[in-house]
């Protein structure tokens, strides 16, 4: 199944922010290869769209057309670097993003792993003991950061999450 290109015009049934001509020439440009075979790198965008869509709390202002759209974008009410961007605009930030988890999720890298529970943080088997780190298992949501780096302009207007201020008085 082919993918649906939210291009900002409120697409229907739209599933991705980018096609996959666009997705391997990012990874081509960066030295990696994305599936030739369609239905492999389709599955990797869906991946990644649910990591993105994930995102939505996250993401400034509000859907263009709560009622209509399918995903988070296009949005209304959003600044990147400080200047408002048109509400019809997908911002090449979230395309290289997709394009980016598409890579990672392509590597072997779990973006959205499910945790079904707590960690065995030891197991006694017999005479074999086996201790588990709290740290280390399924359910630890893997540090992407140039992910990370590409959406941060997309959660605050100028590029910061939080901003120190001063006052006189």
């Amino acid at each position: 199944m082919a993918l649906i290109v939210e291009d900002g015009s409120i697409v229907a049934n739209a599933d991705s922010y980018i096609d996959l001509a666009y997705a391997r020439a990012y990874a081509t440009a960066r030295g990696v290869t994305l599936p030739a075979d369609d239905a492999q790198a389709d599955a990797l965008a869906y991946k990644a769209m649910d990591y993105l869509e994930g995102k939505r709390a996250e993401y400034q202002g509000d859907k263009t057309d709560p009622l209509n759209q399918e995903l988070q974008w296009p949005r209304t009410g959003v600044k990147i670097d400080c200047t408002e961007i048109a509400s019809d605009f997908i911002p090449k930030e979230l395309k290289q993003a997709q394009a980016r988890l598409m890579i990672e999720a392509n590597a072997g890298v779990e973006i959205q792993p499910t945790r079904s529970g707590g960690f065995i943080v030891e197991d006694t088997t017999g005479p074999l003991t086996t201790k588990y780190s709290e740290k280390i298992g399924v359910g630890v949501e893997p540090t992407i950061s140039a992910v990370d780096a590409l959406l941060a302009p997309l959660f605050s207007s100028c590029g910061q999450r939080f901003a120190l201020k001063t006052l006189r008085v």
